[in-house]
């Protein structure tokens, strides 16, 4: 059992050693700027991570701060192109450096940082681990590793928790385990739009080195794809998209997991199930090539009930 932990500990680090966005496409999207309803915009960014922020009179929420403090100085530079209104409140979705790593930036901003509760402990576990899978990443950019702090959100929730600026409401919701535990879902009513975490992109394979309960992953997806008063999915990665996406991502989630999990059930040896399980319908999703990968996480979290990242 012991050489069994090691061996999924060490698959685990390998594969999180890689940028999620990375790979993505040869010519990605350009960077840019979405108005989805009044006050509320949409940063979309294919090869990294995307941003939303909500615009009022009383000042500027923010959800996400992208992936270093001068990719989060760029996002403050669109917010200011829109308006001068001070920067009040910034929602930490999950605990993923891509998406918390320009924290410091909106600090000096004057920003108070929030998340559901597990996202800061979180945070601080795998802060070294965070930043060792973001050195490509910085290399790339040009960005000096060392210019990213450690900035926790102050404000934690459990279940829920309601918002008002300058007049709009904003609700903020954990619905349990998703692709990590402490997934937030920002809803704003006004705009019929509803944010989503890591646990959704449209037509992708997510990395499934982190949850804690795939069946819980599966549920809360459901849970989004059913809610009443939703016109358009604001996803953490990914474009714009709906609530038939959401239902196709799970059903995709539903298929990869319940194969792998009868190999593993029947004593299937991993290399054996990653050679036989190809998953040829999902071969133009993105991230595709990293479909082995996902089967050693889930051989991990099915065999030992563990996730050797936050050990």
């Amino acid at each position: 059992m012991k050489h069994l932990l090691g061996f999924f500990a060490a698959l685990a680090l390998l594969l999180c050693t890689a940028n999620a966005p990375a790979l993505a496409q040869p010519n990605p999207p350009p960077v840019a700027v979405k108005k989805v309803a009044e006050g509320l915009y949409f940063f979309f960014d294919y090869a990294g991570s995307n941003s939303v922020f909500l615009v009022t009179n009383d000042g500027v929420l923010v959800i996400d701060t992208r992936q270093h403090p001068r990719a989060g100085h760029e996002l403050i530079g669109e917010i200011r192109k829109i308006t001068d209104k001070p920067i009040r409140f910034v929602i930490n979705s999950h605990f993923h450096g891509d998406h918390t790593f320009g924290n410091a930036a909106f600090q000096a901003a004057g920003a108070q940082f929030i998340a559901q509760k597990e996202t800061p402990k979180i945070m601080q576990k795998v802060q070294a681990k965070e930043m060792a899978r973001r050195q490509d990443y910085f290399k790339s950019h040009n960005y000096d590793p060392n210019e990213v702090k450690l900035i926790l959100p102050q404000i934690t929730f459990d279940k829920s928790m309601t918002l008002w600026l300058g007049g709009r409401e904003v609700r903020l919701m954990y619905l349990g385990p998703g692709q990590q535990d402490g997934d937030t879902f920002v809803y704003f009513p006004h705009a019929h739009a509803l944010f989503t975490p890591g646990s959704f992109a449209t037509r992708n394979i997510p990395n499934m080195a982190f949850t804690t309960s795939v069946d819980s992953w599966i549920n809360l997806l459901d849970r989004v794809a059913a809610m009443k008063d939703v016109d358009v999915i604001l996803p953490a990665h990914g474009d714009l998209a709906t609530q038939a996406d959401v239902k196709e991502f799970s059903a995709m989630l539903r298929d990869i997991y319940t194969t792998v999990k009868a190999d593993a059930d029947k004593g299937v040896s991993l290399a054996d199930a990653q050679r036989t399980l190809t998953f040829p319908q999902y071969r133009n999703w993105r991230n595709y090539g990293r479909i082995k990968d996902e089967i050693g996480s889930l051989y991990e979290l099915i065999k030992t009930g563990k996730r050797s990242y936050f050990e």
